[in-house]
């Protein structure tokens, strides 16, 4: 019987409709299988079975037909192979991940151990040939803070890692800011190990460092800690001119340390126009008990010395001043693959 070209048509459009479908079927388990298979690979990692874990996450990164989720596979495989000390295989997996972009790829270093971001930082070096903050909007606004300089005489020791401490938690203040972006402490210090940085608290040295990062401001910290009350100052030098956009002070007693900091972040904020936000549901809680943040940052010194063990320790210290603690808890948690 004679079939119309109509009929014709209509029944090749069913049969590619049919194809279609099936291909998406197939897509979607795929998909599916990989998420498990990530999910299992994370669990294995978690455990410090690396081996267990860069088998499957070898598998699930080859596959391109789901990108978040190769991208997801390339992430774990990076942590894997540093865990292992498979430095060169690390790096390869990130250079994997960073050619995917847009969009741009970027680690949160409260989430990470210091090893895995200077691999990070190297790796992202070599792709782009540069060391500038890579800003996902070219008009927002960057910032370098520089590990705050220790003044006091009475405990000076005591309360040395506070350096850092201090420097920590202005990052995370302002960089609750809208239109600011603040360069996180990991990458300072790895890229002044780079440059040879001889006086980080220098003006040329905070210049120096602000040119090579690209970023606009950077802050210059200080600290006195005595008879119960502490002093807060800061320097904020504009790099492109050399100028001292700021300079200013606030005191009080020292169990007030977190609200002093923040009263200094809002000055900063103010001068450079950008708004501090209030913090938000879901943002990692800080701790206003200064024996917890004494300990964390002593954690965080003793990370940069890969001292996995004491300071996984320190953290879990922290923790037991400050329950409520989340940097200190997600600090502890990102290291635990890789202590001792």
């Amino acid at each position: 019987m004679f079939k119309s070209p109509k009929c014709s048509l209509l029944k090749f459009q069913n049969i590619i409709l049919i194809i279609f479908i099936s291909l998406i079927a197939v897509s979607n388990c795929r998909s599916q299988d990989n998420k498990a298979k990530l999910d299992e690979a994370e669990q294995y990692y978690k455990s410090a079975q690396f081996d267990k874990a860069i088998d499957i996450l070898m598998q699930v990164s080859a596959d391109s037909s789901d990108r978040e989720i190769q991208k997801n596979a390339l992430r774990f495989l990076g942590r894997a192979f540093t865990a292992k000390g498979l430095y060169d295989k690390a790096k390869n997996a990130l250079m994997k991940l960073l050619k995917l972009e847009p969009p741009l790829v970027t680690f949160n270093p409260d989430y990470e151990p210091p090893v895995f971001m200077k691999l990070y930082y190297e790796t992202r070096k070599e792709y782009s040939d540069s060391y500038l903050v890579e800003r996902p909007d070219p008009g927002i606004k960057t910032m370098a803070i520089i590990d705050f300089q220790n003044n006091s005489i009475e405990n000076k020791d005591k309360f040395n890692p506070m350096e850092k401490g201090f420097a920590d938690l202005m990052i995370h203040q302002l960089n609750n800011s809208t239109g600011l972006k603040v360069v996180e402490r990991d990458r300072i210090q790895w890229i002044m190990n780079e440059i040879k940085l001889q006086n980080k608290y220098s003006m040329e040295g905070a210049v120096r460092l602000g040119k090579q990062l690209g970023v606009h401001t950077v802050l210059l910290g200080s600290y006195i800690i005595y008879n119960g009350e502490i002093w807060l100052g800061a320097r904020l030098v504009k790099v492109e001119t050399s100028e001292i956009l700021l300079t200013d002070e606030i005191k009080g007693d020292i169990d007030d340390f977190f609200d002093l900091s923040g009263k200094l972040s809002k000055k900063i904020a103010d001068k450079i126009n950008v708004t501090l936000k209030e913090t938000k549901e879901g943002v990692a809680k800080e701790t206003k008990s200064l024996d917890a943040i004494l300990a964390y940052s002593e954690g965080l010194a003793l990370l940069e010395k890969d001292k996995y063990q004491e300071a996984y320790d320190k953290f879990l210290e922290a923790l037991n001043y400050d329950p409520g603690y989340d940097l200190a808890r997600i600090k502890a948690e990102s290291i635990k693959p890789f202590k001792s």
